[in-house]
């Protein structure tokens, strides 16, 4: 997909490609008009700026005077006297402004960028004697696909999950503490602190961007708590609360007071309430919110009091209350432990119900979330690398799951029905399966990972670790859709295959060949669900798959054969007949269908003179759950001529199947003598 953009004087740049670049590279054809003649630029591939005003750097091919490394090139009319030969040359137009049209070589990254890391465009920019210059500035974004080199990713079943790492997000000031995800407004908020200063900063959750300007905080942050429709993010700022307003960008602090430091918070969007976990009180206080940042907060009852310090909390949003869990050692014995869970309700501010006993075990009830569709709670066992599984209407445990070392931040993903558990002693976050009570993926995502943060709209799971927040993304490979059919062409006529699949993200769909089933090969230039070409003689009996591939890996097609009829020859005297090509339906996996049909050879007067109606229409085949394809057409080009032999080289059929415009395979194509 072509791009372009204007300059700060009416300079026009454009980009042929700058949509899911190749990663390894291509060379694309950029374009300027209306270039001041009187000042050399730079033509490159740079880093967008992050702040109006900054020169887009760095660049692909670093200081490249020569444009020898084919991603740079520097164009003036009026260079110093060692740049004689090494610039290219503004073409001057009538109005006296420059343009140019040359070739860049535009890839992901080299020793002189990381375009996998930041935002990259391809850019004119001032050169080196004017670099303070910013009206030279003209910048066309590009973006680059995941890239295999065009070949399929390594086979896997299909419908195989597996996260993998996008991006890692790093503050400018100080190291990544606490963080919340708003997916409803593709947004994550995180708090950093070097010891000095403090910042939120906001994020774009599908590009990793800052949004905004980044907010300074008056004190550490120990808790965040995000109420979307109130557009309002909580901050715990020690002993009080302070509000974000999502909207607006503007912070007000001392929200609520409270008796000592808060440690733990969370908010619950549809009753307008806010819970908060305070030391050394070990109390939870709740407090009204109300519907908009202005809201001037009111406590709810009494603080709640637990015997020992709090150690989860999470709010169930279907009941309007919190969960918390806490840990003390038994009184009765020194060799074990109270683990416990607590209800409060968020319309009295009191505990209610008995608290559910989680066992003996040390650490036994440490971080909690809660899924409020199913009514179930999961609590982290720190010690026993576990994890309970609570029914909340029952208050009663009805399950444990093992989650990775150490399990301690929660997070329940109820679209994909998957359980995060981050570990406190490795680098890695465990994702669980809870209905098959097993563990799927251990995800890497830093050192000691001690947040997490979901946002289903990107299918993403965000993990604080070392200062950092790394996005992870859900991904499946390929499941086939509807599957190849068998195809009966006429020779010269097009044969069509069609195929789709689902996955995330997206699969592309290649096709292989064989002549005889065992030994395949790619065919060449053949991308998309469907495949056409000019059958001839020498295809009957080839087999076709298609290959659905993305990140997570790839899935084969069971093959679909090709049979090539031979045309008819007219009666002598009689016009030339008209032969159709065939077309093959898409067989749905589960639903079946209907397939296509080869096309009819009829017309021409036979030897009684009388005529024969023609069709020149070949018909679709069609499927329930699957793409149908187009017919075959009235012609196909030309055909490849009988050699008198069984076999065609490589070389020869190469050429004759590029000549007739159609996809070329790479190895030699077999053909019956049966024709």
């Amino acid at each position: 997909m072509p791009g372009e953009a204007t300059g700060p004087t009416g300079q026009k740049l454009t980009v042929s490609e700058t949509k899911n670049i190749n990663p390894a590279g291509l060379k694309v054809t950029v374009t300027g008009t209306g270039y001041d003649v009187t000042k050399g630029i730079y033509l490159a591939v740079c880093r967008v700026p992050a702040t109006p005003g900054e020169q887009p750097s760095p660049c692909l091919g670093g200081s490249d005077f020569t444009g020898g490394s084919g991603s740079t090139h520097w164009i003036s009319n009026n260079p110093p006297a060692y740049g004689q030969g090494l610039v290219k040359k503004f073409t001057v137009g009538a109005d006296g402004k420059g343009s140019f049209t040359l070739e860049l070589t535009v890839k992901a990254k080299d020793s002189g960028a990381d375009c996998t890391q930041v935002r990259c465009a391809v850019v004119t920019r001032a050169d080196h004697t004017h670099i303070s210059d910013r009206e030279q500035d003209v910048i066309v974004p590009v973006t680059f696909s995941s890239g295999n080199g065009g070949e399929p990713t390594p086979e896997v079943p299909a419908g195989t999950v597996r996260h993998q790492a996008v991006r890692t997000l790093t503050p400018a000031v100080g190291a990544a503490q606490h963080m919340a995800a708003d997916p409803a407004a593709g947004r994550l908020y995180v708090a950093s602190d070097d010891g000095s200063r403090r910042q939120l900063t906001t994020y774009d959750t599908k590009t990793g961007w800052i949004t905004g300007t980044p907010v300074e905080l008056p004190a550490p942050v120990s808790a965040l708590a995000l109420d979307a429709p109130a557009r309002s993010l909580h901050l715990a700022l020690g002993d009080r609360i302070a509000t974000y307003d999502t909207r607006t960008g503007t912070l007000a602090d001392n929200k609520a007071k409270l008796s000592g430091h808060v440690h733990l918070l969370a908010a619950h969007p549809a009753g307008g309430t806010v819970y908060a976990a305070v030391q050394p009180a070990r109390s939870v206080t709740v407090l009204a919110t109300g519907r908009n940042p202005s809201t001037v907060w009111r406590q709810i009852g009494k603080p709640a009091v637990h015997p020992f310090p709090v150690a989860g909390l999470a709010v169930d949003t279907a009941a309007r209350r919190a969960y918390t869990t806490y840990v003390g050692p038994n009184t009765s014995t020194t060799l074990s432990f109270h683990n416990v869970l607590t209800a409060i309700d968020g319309r009295t501010g009191r505990t209610v119900g008995t608290p559910l006993s989680l066992g003996t075990t040390a650490l036994g009830s440490m971080g909690v979330t809660v899924d409020p569709v199913s009514r179930t709670g999961y609590v982290a066992n720190l010690a026993a690398g576990t994890v309970f599984a609570v029914d909340l209407r029952a208050n009663r445990v009805t399950g444990t799951l093992q989650a990775g070392s150490n399990p301690k931040a929660l997070a329940y993903d109820g679209g994909s029905g998957t359980l995060y558990a981050a570990s406190t002693t490795a680098p890695v976050v465990t994702a669980v399966d809870p209905a098959g009570k097993r563990e799927k993926e251990e995800l890497t995502a830093g050192d000691r990972p001690s947040g997490l943060a979901l946002d289903p709209g990107t299918q993403s799971v965000f993990v604080v670790a070392e200062g950092k927040v790394t996005q992870l993304q859900r991904r499946v490979s390929p499941t086939q859709t509807a599957a190849p059919k068998a195809v009966t062409a006429v020779a010269g006529k097009q044969a069509v295959f069609t195929a789709s699949a689902t996955g995330t993200p997206a699969p592309t769909t290649g096709w292989e060949v064989s002549s005889d089933g065992s030994a395949w090969l790619p065919v060449a230039g053949a991308s998309g669900p469907r495949l056409a070409f000019t059958a001839a003689k020498a295809h009957h009996g080839n087999r076709y798959r298609a290959v659905f591939s993305n990140s997570v890996g790839s899935l084969r097609s069971a093959p679909a054969v090709l049979k090539v009829t031979a045309a008819p020859k007219p009666p002598p005297g009689g016009p030339e007949p008209q032969s159709v090509g065939g077309t093959g339906g898409t067989t749905p996996d589960s639903t079946g269908g209907s397939s296509g049909t080869g096309g009819t050879t009829t017309g021409g007067t036979d030897a009684t003179g009388g005529t024969v109606g023609g069709s020149s229409y070949g018909t679709e085949g069609s499927s329930s759950n699957g793409s149908g394809t187009g017919g075959g057409d009235g012609g196909g080009g030309g055909s490849l001529a009988s050699t008198g032999t069984s076999t065609l080289g490589l070389t020869a059929i190469a050429a004759a199947l590029a000549a007739t415009g159609t996809v070329t395979t790479l190895y030699a194509l077999r053909r019956r003598r049966t024709l």
